[in-house]
């Protein structure tokens, strides 16, 4: 960072610090105040009965001879230290329980609301003179009363940020990671929530003093002789003529917090220095801005290159003939609510992913694939509903993911599964380093130890995601690094737990064509060294074509046509897949050739249609295919490949397997 770009930053934690100096002033001779008073702040001695300011007495003596600066230093230990108690209470309950009730959502959210908004429009001074009224006075009845009027605004705070960051790509991460929901809300949501609740602490300083000092005034709050500035005030009414140094100097000192705490609040809410819990702990890391050399992948030595026929032996690389399914879906059916209905997003989806298989589900945005894959891991929104079947693995480690509770997910998530998400920018915590994360998925696979013992995991995982370094890589965060690293840390946490199945939603999504095809390379190594099933979700017909064995074409939350690769690439059936395909650049075409473009707008539901979901965009549709959704059908000559239209232009089809709509 340059000089001139450093002396902004420093000019406004200056003027923070400025605002902030009355607080600290108090705070600092508060606790000193043993040491620095002159005298016992309840010692009295009626012949030096309101003095005025002396040498021997700064700021005089009071009615019965006590010295009033002391009563000062010694009024500022107790008033903040009430303050800080109101607060610890306050803060506390009221993040944790709006944490809760932001994470959790549904029935427990709407209750915890309706109590926040209830507790909000009472008028506080009231609720705290009925809580004290019912228990009588005294410090502790004094803040729970306070602690009672002032948790709820820090409650909806933390509720509507965690209910902000509920849906966030890097939470599913997590839950996929086997990661509990105290393990979440501690370590992933309450800092961040705590955050925005700080801003407003520092602005309810001044509000709880001033309250403090009211009810100590009326009689209710600390008792005397206790040296208590809203205790001076009222000793110092009867005196406002004939000794003013009686009232004055508290009076001065609890505005000069008020307002304190007021600009420092306001300054920080406006943004131009944010409080973060991290910066706290560890300033160096995070409080500190410094230059950061952006990271960058090494350039490949080859680019993806159109579709091509797929290299190797397709049909068979990866399977074996007789092997049992690591993933077994049947009718799987998504819907989630929509204008006081339920609305289908995936309609009677099966399919199936045998031990080192790679199947690839590729459609336009909106199709309905990365639900049809997320869906029977339980990493869709909550308000979805799942039903139909999905079964992984086969024998005695079967088990049944559709309707599984979340402790038994968790048992199976993040050991069994892998998934690496689309956007890694979203799914890593900005707050965390990589090391950080993928020691996480680590210990949540139950492979940690002790912290060196993980953090070597960590390397080994880093090194096998094909990142340099992994020592310096691992003390990174997320933005210090290119979208091709992040994506390869995010695949070192997947494979943290050795899964049987990885699922990969667009994993080169942004990526340029050279990190393309190092990423895919890496994929299609691991997937051999490992014997690890894959379930890839795409667009890029140039990634399936890299890396899959089988593909299935999926629109409007329907499977259209699946088999093997190089039979779909190389003789689709289905009107769409050949949209897909003659949609696709190939090398060799003249200059100024028109690409072939399909009508209309993808995006439709099962339950926009009444007959096929392809029909109002299909040349070749007849009145029949907007009647009924036409079934899976074997095609002749191949007992694999299967297409769902009625007219088959790409040949007639069998009858076997007619009716069928697994892949």
């Amino acid at each position: 960072m340059t000089g001139t770009q450093g002396r902004p930053a420093g000019r406004a934690r200056i003027g923070t610090v400025l605002l902030a100096l009355p607080l600290i002033l108090f705070v600092v001779v508060g606790a000193l105040a043993p040491v620095l008073a002159p005298a016992d702040p309840t010692a009295n001695d009626l012949a030096a009965g309101l003095l005025p300011p002396s040498s021997e007495h700064p700021l005089g003596t009071d009615q019965l001879g006590r010295d009033q600066l002391s009563r000062i230093l010694h009024g500022a230990r107790i008033t903040l230290s009430v303050t800080a108690a109101v607060l610890a209470v306050a803060l506390t309950a009221g993040t944790v329980i709006g944490a809760i009730a932001g994470y959790l959502g549904g029935r427990v959210d709407r209750v915890v609301s309706r109590v926040i908004d209830v507790v909000v429009s009472l008028p506080g001074m009231l609720v705290t003179l009925a809580v004290i009224g019912v228990r009588g006075p005294g410090v502790e009845n004094l803040i729970l009363a306070l602690s009672l009027w002032s948790w709820a605004p820090y409650a909806r705070i933390a509720r509507a940020r965690v209910a902000d960051l509920r849906k966030s790509p890097h939470l599913d991460a997590l839950r996929l990671l086997g990661a509990g929901r105290a393990r979440i809300l501690g370590r992933h949501l309450l800092p961040p929530a705590l955050a925005p609740c700080l801003v407003y602490a520092s602005t309810d300083v001044g509000t709880v003093v001033l309250g403090v000092a009211t009810l100590s005034f009326l009689g209710l709050g600390v008792a005397p002789p206790s040296a208590e500035w809203g205790q001076m005030l009222v000793e110092g009414r009867a005196f406002l003529d004939s000794a003013w140094w009686l009232a004055y100097p508290p009076g001065v000192a609890v505005t000069a917090v008020v307002f304190a705490s007021n600009l420092l609040g306001e300054r920080l809410a406006a943004g131009e220095e944010r409080p973060s819990v991290l910066r706290l702990v560890r300033p160096t890391r995070t409080g500190s801005v410094r230059p950061t050399r952006r990271k960058t992948e090494p350039s490949a030595r080859s680019s993806v290159a159109g579709l091509t026929a797929p290299r190797g032996p397709e049909a068979t690389r990866g399977r074996r003939p007789g092997d049992a399914p690591v993933l077994h879906v049947r009718d799987l059916t998504v819907t989630y609510p929509q204008d006081g209905e339920r609305r289908r997003v995936v309609a009677g989806m099966s399919y199936e992913v045998r031990r080192g298989e790679v199947l690839a589900l590729v459609g336009e945005t909106g199709s309905g694939k990365t639900t049809a894959a997320l869906a029977p891991f339980g990493l869709l929104d909550p308000y979805a509903v799942v039903t139909g079947s999905a079964v992984l693995g086969s024998g005695a480690g079967k088990r049944e993911m559709v309707g599984l509770s979340p402790g038994e997910r968790r048992r199976i998530n993040g050991h069994r599964v892998g998934v690496v998400f689309q956007d890694s920018g979203a799914v890593l915590n900005p707050l965390r380093t990589i090391g950080a994360h993928v020691d996480e998925a680590v210990r949540n696979a139950g492979r940690g130890g002790r912290r060196p013992a993980t953090r070597r995991v960590t390397e080994e995982l880093l090194r096998l995601a094909g990142l340099p370094d992994p020592t310096a890589v691992a003390r990174e965060f997320p933005h210090q690094l290119s979208g091709g690293m992040r994506q390869r840390a995010q695949l070192a946490m997947a494979l943290a737990c050795e899964p049987e199945l990885l699922i990969a939603d667009e994993p080169t999504s942004a990526l340029d064509a050279t990190v393309q095809a190092r990423l895919l390379d890496l994929l299609a190594r691991l997937r051999e060294e490992l014997a690890m099933s894959m379930v890839v979700v795409s667009h890029d017909l140039g990634v399936v074509t890299r890396l899959a064995d089988r593909v299935a074409v999926v629109y409007s939350g329907r499977i259209v046509e699946t088999g093997p690769l190089a039979q779909v690439l190389t003789a689709p059936d289905h009107p769409y897949t050949r949209g897909l395909l003659d949609a696709v650049p190939r090398p060799g075409t003249p200059p100024g050739t028109r690409f072939r473009t399909m009508p209309g707008q993808g995006g439709n539901g099962p339950d926009d249609t009444g007959g096929c979901g392809f029909a109002p965009r299909c040349p070749l549709a007849v009145a029949a295919c907007w009647e009924e959704a036409p079934p899976l059908e074997t095609l002749a000559g191949t007992a694999a490949h299967r297409s769902a239209c009625l007219r088959h232009p790409g040949g007639p089809a069998g009858t076997v397997g007619k009716g069928d709509t697994s892949c």
